[in-house]
Protein backbone atom coordinates (compact mmCIF):
# COMPACT_ATOMS: atom_id res chain seq x y z
CA UNK A 1 0.00 0.00 0.00
CA UNK A 2 1.35 3.47 -1.06
CA UNK A 3 1.52 6.10 1.79
CA UNK A 4 -1.28 8.66 1.73
CA UNK A 5 -0.66 11.99 1.16
CA UNK A 6 -2.16 12.30 4.90
CA UNK A 7 -0.80 11.45 8.44
CA UNK A 8 -2.17 8.80 9.92
CA UNK A 9 -5.27 9.66 10.00
CA UNK A 10 -7.64 10.05 13.29
CA UNK A 11 -10.65 8.07 11.82
CA UNK A 12 -13.69 7.38 14.14
CA UNK A 13 -16.77 5.24 14.56
CA UNK A 14 -19.31 4.75 12.94
CA UNK A 15 -17.71 5.76 9.63
CA UNK A 16 -19.75 6.50 6.55
CA UNK A 17 -18.30 3.83 3.88
CA UNK A 18 -18.85 6.43 0.95
CA UNK A 19 -15.22 7.70 2.29
CA UNK A 20 -13.89 4.46 2.48
CA UNK A 21 -14.89 2.87 -1.02
CA UNK A 22 -15.03 3.79 -4.56
CA UNK A 23 -18.67 2.77 -5.07
CA UNK A 24 -21.50 5.48 -5.54
CA UNK A 25 -25.33 4.76 -5.40
CA UNK A 26 -26.65 3.48 -7.28
CA UNK A 27 -23.69 0.63 -6.42
CA UNK A 28 -22.85 1.86 -2.89
CA UNK A 29 -24.97 -0.34 -0.93
CA UNK A 30 -23.17 -0.37 2.59
CA UNK A 31 -23.61 2.81 4.66
CA UNK A 32 -20.86 2.92 7.79
CA UNK A 33 -18.96 1.27 9.33
CA UNK A 34 -20.35 1.03 13.16
CA UNK A 35 -17.97 -1.34 15.44
CA UNK A 36 -14.35 -2.34 14.63
CA UNK A 37 -12.27 -4.71 16.87
CA UNK A 38 -9.38 -7.25 16.11
CA UNK A 39 -10.46 -9.34 12.83
CA UNK A 40 -14.09 -8.50 13.51
CA UNK A 41 -16.39 -5.17 12.31
CA UNK A 42 -20.43 -4.50 11.85
CA UNK A 43 -21.53 -2.74 9.33
CA UNK A 44 -25.43 -1.37 8.37
CA UNK A 45 -27.07 -0.95 5.11
CA UNK A 46 -30.38 0.28 4.45
CA UNK A 47 -32.35 -1.71 1.76
CA UNK A 48 -32.79 0.69 -1.85
CA UNK A 49 -36.37 0.99 -2.20
CA UNK A 50 -35.74 1.02 -5.75
CA UNK A 51 -32.91 -0.14 -8.47
CA UNK A 52 -31.28 -3.37 -10.14
CA UNK A 53 -31.10 -4.91 -6.57
CA UNK A 54 -35.09 -4.67 -5.94
CA UNK A 55 -37.57 -7.72 -6.78
CA UNK A 56 -41.03 -6.80 -8.09
CA UNK A 57 -42.86 -8.06 -4.91
CA UNK A 58 -40.67 -5.84 -2.36
CA UNK A 59 -37.50 -7.74 -1.86
CA UNK A 60 -34.09 -7.88 -3.27
CA UNK A 61 -32.35 -10.49 -5.69
CA UNK A 62 -30.24 -12.75 -3.47
CA UNK A 63 -27.07 -11.71 -5.24
CA UNK A 64 -27.53 -8.07 -3.02
CA UNK A 65 -26.68 -10.04 -0.16
CA UNK A 66 -23.03 -10.93 -1.61
CA UNK A 67 -22.55 -7.93 -2.99
CA UNK A 68 -23.58 -6.24 0.09
CA UNK A 69 -20.44 -8.62 2.05
CA UNK A 70 -18.13 -7.72 -0.34
CA UNK A 71 -18.75 -4.27 0.11
CA UNK A 72 -18.44 -4.28 3.61
CA UNK A 73 -15.17 -6.16 3.27
CA UNK A 74 -13.91 -3.19 0.97
CA UNK A 75 -15.10 -0.20 3.32
CA UNK A 76 -12.99 -2.29 6.50
CA UNK A 77 -10.21 -2.50 4.18
CA UNK A 78 -10.37 1.36 3.62
CA UNK A 79 -10.72 1.77 7.31
CA UNK A 80 -7.84 0.11 8.16
CA UNK A 81 -5.28 1.57 5.80
CA UNK A 82 -6.83 4.73 6.57
CA UNK A 83 -6.75 4.73 10.14
CA UNK A 84 -2.36 3.73 9.56
CA UNK A 85 -2.37 6.85 6.93
CA UNK A 86 -2.46 4.30 4.10
CA UNK A 87 -4.42 4.04 0.48
CA UNK A 88 -6.82 1.49 0.55
CA UNK A 89 -5.62 -1.54 -1.79
CA UNK A 90 -7.13 -2.28 -5.14
CA UNK A 91 -9.27 -5.22 -4.10
CA UNK A 92 -11.09 -8.17 -6.40
CA UNK A 93 -13.69 -10.83 -5.29
CA UNK A 94 -12.42 -13.96 -6.20
CA UNK A 95 -14.62 -16.63 -4.49
CA UNK A 96 -17.58 -16.99 -2.83
CA UNK A 97 -18.31 -20.05 -0.98
CA UNK A 98 -21.48 -21.45 1.23
CA UNK A 99 -23.31 -18.68 0.86
CA UNK A 100 -26.71 -19.64 2.29
CA UNK A 101 -29.56 -17.81 2.07
CA UNK A 102 -32.46 -18.08 5.08
CA UNK A 103 -35.05 -14.66 4.36
CA UNK A 104 -35.10 -11.78 2.57
CA UNK A 105 -35.45 -7.95 3.19
CA UNK A 106 -37.76 -5.31 2.56
CA UNK A 107 -37.44 -1.35 0.86
CA UNK A 108 -35.87 0.83 3.81
CA UNK A 109 -35.29 -2.06 6.08
CA UNK A 110 -31.74 -1.96 8.00
CA UNK A 111 -29.77 -4.50 7.69
CA UNK A 112 -26.58 -4.90 9.99
CA UNK A 113 -23.41 -7.12 8.41
CA UNK A 114 -21.00 -9.02 10.50
CA UNK A 115 -17.96 -9.69 9.30
CA UNK A 116 -14.76 -11.86 10.73
CA UNK A 117 -11.59 -12.57 9.23
CA UNK A 118 -11.13 -15.98 8.88
CA UNK A 119 -7.40 -16.22 7.15
CA UNK A 120 -4.98 -13.60 5.66
CA UNK A 121 -1.63 -14.85 3.22
CA UNK A 122 0.02 -12.20 1.58
CA UNK A 123 -2.78 -10.88 -1.06
CA UNK A 124 -5.60 -13.14 -0.16
CA UNK A 125 -7.81 -12.43 3.16
CA UNK A 126 -10.70 -14.73 3.30
CA UNK A 127 -13.73 -12.90 5.61
CA UNK A 128 -16.71 -14.87 6.96
CA UNK A 129 -19.84 -12.52 6.36
CA UNK A 130 -22.83 -12.63 8.35
CA UNK A 131 -26.07 -10.33 7.20
CA UNK A 132 -28.71 -9.97 9.53
CA UNK A 133 -32.38 -7.97 10.51
CA UNK A 134 -32.26 -5.35 13.45
CA UNK A 135 -34.07 -8.16 15.16
CA UNK A 136 -31.21 -10.52 15.20
CA UNK A 137 -32.77 -13.12 12.26
CA UNK A 138 -29.88 -14.25 9.59
CA UNK A 139 -31.27 -13.58 6.54
CA UNK A 140 -27.53 -14.62 4.43
CA UNK A 141 -24.35 -15.73 5.39
CA UNK A 142 -21.19 -17.34 3.70
CA UNK A 143 -17.52 -16.36 2.93
CA UNK A 144 -15.89 -14.59 0.76
CA UNK A 145 -12.60 -14.58 -0.73
CA UNK A 146 -10.62 -11.17 -1.81
CA UNK A 147 -7.43 -10.64 -3.68
CA UNK A 148 -5.71 -7.11 -2.82
CA UNK A 149 -2.72 -5.47 -4.97
CA UNK A 150 -0.94 -4.17 -1.93
CA UNK A 151 1.87 -1.91 -1.93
Amino acid sequence: MKKSSLMKESVGLPCPADVLVPHRPPMLLVRRILEREGDTALLDAVVPPEGMFCLPDGGVILEYFIELTAQAMAAVNGFDARKDGLEAALGFLVGIDGFSFYGNAGPGETVLIELEKTFAFDKVTIMSGRVRSKTNETIAEGTLKVWEEKG
